[in-house]
């Protein structure tokens, strides 16, 4: 028996709710319409009223990436200087996200010095194994966000792999986590022309790097043998200098037994 056809009427009602779930879909998308992040300014285009940004997650709405925003008003631009650290706010245009203000953020705040518990995470490495956070405790962390299109990242991992090597014996630990969605094998070639030593985590869902409220790539942490974070540092620094080697001697003489939780 051949099934009847539905009526005109019924077919209206059916198209109408399927039109209104679609846009249910689409404000609840936009139901924030405005988001913050930080980054580090690659390049401005002031005759396409763009700015490129080197910028870390922005919560609920994109990953860590290098992306150009075009800017809803001139003045955004004005003053804007390549390499400079910003904050900026995102305002939707229809299906696109515009920068709707900007404005500094000092290039080295202060270290916090306010011991906090690292957050736990287990993360996939480039090696196939897993790292479990917990698994480090009685080390000496530097826990590096970072990515293969950030130019900060790049410039100063010769001196992590070489503080790395220099203190690794005293129970140092490197772990570096990157945020690229990109292939695995793009990511293990980047790494192997790098030539550097210490482990690689991969975190391209981005969720370890919110959990740590990661804004700028790259930002490293600096966990002592506890579990607690006593250093948080935002932008790429030369990990060699004075500041860094003490920060890391004062915290290996820690004795590994009272340090452990």
């Amino acid at each position: 028996m051949n099934n009847p056809r539905p009526h005109p009427w019924s077919q209206m009602l059916v198209s109408t709710a399927l039109c209104w779930h679609l846009s249910l879909a689409v404000v609840a998308a936009h139901a924030q319409s405005r988001f913050e992040g930080e980054g580090r300014v690659v390049a401005v285009d002031e005759s396409a009223g763009t700015v490129t940004i080197d910028h870390g997650p922005v919560s609920s709405l994109m990953p860590a990436m290098r992306m150009a925003f075009p800017v809803q008003r001139a003045e955004p631009l004005l003053g804007l200087q390549v390499g400079a650290l910003v904050r900026f706010s995102l305002q939707a245009r229809g299906p696109e996200w515009m920068i709707a203000s900007t404005e500094p953020v000092e290039d080295h705040p202060q270290p916090n010095l306010t011991s906090f518990p690292a957050p736990d995470f287990t993360l996939p490495t480039l090696s196939g194994a897993s790292i479990r956070f917990p698994d480090l405790r009685g080390k000496v962390v530097l826990l590096n966000f970072w990515a293969t299109w950030c130019g900060s990242c790049r410039a100063e991992m010769p001196t992590l792999d070489a503080l790395y090597r220099q203190y690794k014996d005293r129970g140092l630990e490197v772990l570096a986590v990157n945020l690229d969605t990109a292939p695995i094998a793009k990511i293990q070639a980047f790494v192997d022309k790098a030539g550097v030593s210490y482990r690689v985590g991969l975190d391209s869902s981005s969720s370890t790097a919110r959990t740590y409220r990661v804004l700028v790539l790259p930002t490293t942490y600096l966990i002592d043998r506890a579990g607690n974070v006593i250093v948080r540092e935002v932008g790429g620094r030369d990990w060699l200098d004075g500041v860094s080697q003490r920060a890391v001697d004062s915290l290996l003489k820690q004795p590994e037994a009272t340090a452990r939780r």
